[in-house]
């Protein structure tokens, strides 16, 4: 009797799942033609104001129909991050009208640049040592730093802390007109050598790809990437961010205050408690709680960058050092607490 009422209990759960999937379906199909309009009134696909009033909407009513709140979040954030893939693969084919990049360092992320982008662009790197082999594997040209800057779109992946010195050997080297691209994990600071250093006839567009080698080497689907437009042309701008949403980035646009900001707490004090894990040695435990698992996943967050890099964020953005001030005070607090 048990048993065959389990038996029923299922079958009704196998007919709201397949409910479930219908009106996921039809909800898609509803995404591909809010894309078509978007498309041709130049709109975002990202609507975080949007995104926002919803989540609120629907939390209040899982709370009312006591489910929990940060289970059904979840839910519709996946299905939120489904929607904006799914429209940006029915934006048509976008192409920029530039064919040939100067990339200026080619370190981890100028490896992950050519890599990706290879099929849509020639990349001519300059970099300081000879990794003539790299580049080429990686379907690139070695060139002259002067043959670099040559081109209509010149991407700065260097140091942070050699932006200046990177900044002043180009100045004079860049085209008129070219737009230069930074790929910096801070943004006020090369912001502001870029404005100061370079000629005013050089369109500039700050970056931030929120990837890395470690997390988007397959595909770029999906992952963030930030712009801080400073001095670009509508056009320029209008065809280049069209350009990363058609490879599926989620194109975010903010300014170069906000996203230092944010990232103090979002970037900076991730890999502060990484490498602090790193120096007590932490690692996968056999007896371990998913909270102990989903710390340890910090490790493969930071582990492969460099310590320039690390040192570098935290210098450059001036906003962290209050941030990781908080983060110890508290640390602090909480011990303190414990041994009364």
């Amino acid at each position: 009797m048990v048993i065959s009422l389990i038996d029923e209990f299922r079958k009704d759960i196998d007919r709201l799942d397949e409910e479930i999937l219908k009106l996921l379906s039809r909800r898609k199909e509803l995404v591909k033609n809010i894309a078509k309009f978007k498309e041709k009134l130049d709109l975002p696909i990202f609507n975080k104001k949007r995104e926002e009033e919803i989540l609120k909407i629907i939390s209040g009513k899982a709370k009312e129909l006591g489910l929990d709140i940060n289970s059904v979040s979840n839910v519709f954030n996946s299905i939120f991050q489904s929607s904006r893939i799914e429209q940006q693969k029915q934006m048509i084919k976008v192409e920029c009208g530039v064919k040939k990049i100067g990339l200026i360092g080619f370190g981890r992320f100028g490896k992950l640049i050519a890599n990706h982008l290879s099929d849509d662009f020639e990349f001519y790197v300059y970099n300081k040592s000879d990794k003539s082999k790299e580049i080429r594997q990686n379907n690139a040209t070695q060139s002259s730093l002067r043959e670099a800057c040559q081109k209509d779109i010149v991407i700065l992946s260097t140091p942070i802390s050699e932006m200046e010195t990177t900044l002043k050997a180009i100045k004079n080297l860049i085209k008129k007109n070219s737009i230069v691209v930074d790929v910096c994990s801070v943004k006020e600071y090369p912001v502001k050598l870029m404005k100061n250093i370079l000629p005013k006839n050089i369109q500039i567009l700050a970056t931030h790809p929120m990837f890395g080698p470690d997390t988007a080497s397959d595909s770029l689907e999906g992952r963030k990437i930030v712009l801080c437009r400073v001095r670009i042309k509508d056009e320029a701008y209008s065809q280049i961010k069209r350009f990363l949403e058609s490879k599926l980035l989620n194109v975010i646009e903010t300014s170069p205050q906000k996203h230092d900001e944010e990232i103090a707490k979002s970037l900076v004090l991730t890999h502060f408690i990484g490498r602090a894990l790193i120096d007590m040695k932490a690692s996968a435990l056999e007896i371990d709680t998913r909270g102990y698992r989903d710390l340890i996943r910090i490790l493969d967050t930071v582990k492969n960058d460099t310590w320039q890099l690390f040192e570098d964020m935290n210098k450059f953005n001036k906003y962290s050092k209050n941030i990781k001030k908080k983060f110890v005070r508290s640390l602090t607090n909480v011990d303190n607490r414990l041994k009364q």
